[in-house]
């Protein structure tokens, strides 16, 4: 369940208590009259069946709430009660089965802007991938992963795509668009550098790059890979579950085979930076892809519910 804490203007705390009341995903309401102060008004709290919570939130809009006043939407870590209980079993939906579109949206927006940490991420993750590819040491592409913050543009991107918002979506972009090059060139100077003072490894000299092996080429291996690792990263934002593990599933396509365009130019092989760039485009279509399709499809999911939802919801008497 979710906990929603809705700030409300006198005139309207009616409809919202109405609202909240005549929803059977709904349950454990208070009210504190005039407790909020800015935005005056009145404090109405619930918990509420994840199902539940993308009609109501949108019926609570339509209201004038958020014009007016404010939700503010948390996870708890636990809710003991027969009451809520009863509220899932009305609805009758899994819980794992929904996507709260308010959670995913907050999630990914403050990862969407470039910003001085999200380009110092990208440098940091890029030099480390670099590392990683000329002493073929795979936990250090690991590392990379893990310090790239490369997905939460991607997935802001994709709720943008869905949502059909412009500003959003250009920003997302331009951070992805400008990030990745910032890693590729942050790659490419340190193993200039590397060069100049002698320190390439001889294996990577000799050609023995197995690593690297992985990170040319597009094939539809690395697009279905991506696409599956797009789908799962949204799903795991939609659970709050988007911590370091889901980080590592959807970079491991992007950022080492970024590093190794600058690698590999500072090196030389034109053609291998070539095809490390097609690796990484090709990956990055199916992470938007894969994200894009899981977002369409849970929202054809959440309007199925939403129609099973208004029907046992109860209907308005005359005059409301």
């Amino acid at each position: 369940m979710l906990h929603l804490r809705i700030i409300t203007p006198p005139e309207l705390t009616a409809t919202v208590l109405q609202e909240l009341s005549d929803d059977p995903g709904v349950t454990h309401i208070t009210t504190d009259r005039g407790a909020a102060t800015q935005p005056a008004g009145d404090l109405v709290a619930c918990d509420v069946v994840r199902a539940s919570v993308n009609p109501l939130v949108r019926r609570l809009r339509a209201a004038g709430v958020t014009e007016h006043g404010g939700i503010t939407l948390t996870e708890p870590e636990a809710v003991i009660s027969s009451a809520a209980d009863r509220a899932q079993a009305a609805i009758r939906t899994p819980e794992i089965d929904t996507i709260v579109w308010e959670e995913v949206s907050a999630r990914t927006s403050d990862d969407s802007a470039l910003s001085l940490s999200f380009g110092v991420l990208m440098v940091l993750a890029g030099i480390i991938a670099a590392v990683a590819v000329l002493t073929n040491n795979p936990v250090l592409i690991v590392g990379a992963m893990i310090v790239s913050p490369d997905y939460g543009p991607m997935a802001a991107l994709s709720v943008a795509l869905v949502n059909r918002v412009s500003g959003p979506a250009w920003q997302s972009f331009r951070a992805l668009a400008l990030g990745f090059p910032m890693a590729a060139l942050a790659a490419l100077l340190f193993t200039l550098a590397a060069r100049g003072l002698g320190r390439i490894p001889a294996p990577y000299l000799a050609g023995e790059r197995p690593l690297t092996d992985l990170l040319i080429g597009a094939n539809l291996g690395a697009f279905v890979v991506a696409f599956v690792a797009g789908a799962a990263g949204i799903v795991a934002l939609g659970r709050a579950k988007s911590g370091a593990v889901v980080g590592v599933l959807v970079s491991i396509t992007t950022i080492p085979a970024a590093a190794n365009i600058g690698t590999a130019l500072a090196m030389g092989n034109l053609s291998e930076a070539g095809r490390s760039l097609s690796i990484l485009v090709v990956n990055l279509a199916g992470l938007l892809t894969g994200g894009v399709l899981t977002l369409l499809g849970t929202r054809l999911w959440a309007r199925r519910i939403e129609a099973g939802q208004a029907i046992l919801r109860p209907k308005p008497k005359p005059g409301r």
